[in-house]
């Protein structure tokens, strides 16, 4: 249905689904990096060659795919929550 740009398309567009899209890309993104640290922890953590370069590379640089996804969730998921409690009041003042 869509491709990598359809989805690029929808949040640069600010389509009415755009943040759906934020939370699913985002949720993978942060899937992918916890099955990376975990098979790299059950390996061993064998390529490490000092401690410098362990925290530099694997902590320091991949922090950012664990940091940046987890901002664009919260974000979207309060955007999403304020738009249902506006949904949730016009229902009420229909009543």
């Amino acid at each position: 249905m869509f491709n990598e740009a359809g989805y690029g398309y929808a949040i640069a567009m600010k389509k009415s689904y755009n943040h759906i899209l934020q939370v699913a890309i985002s949720l993978g993104q942060l899937y992918g990096t916890a099955v990376y640290f975990v098979t790299s922890l059950l390996d061993g953590d064998n390529f490490a060659a000092s401690a410098y370069y362990y925290n530099a590379y694997f902590i320091f640089a991949n922090g950012w795919w664990i940091l940046i996804p987890t901002i664009i969730v919260i974000r979207s998921w309060k955007k999403i929550c304020s738009a249902c409690q506006v949904q949730e009041q016009k229902k009420a003042k229909a009543r």
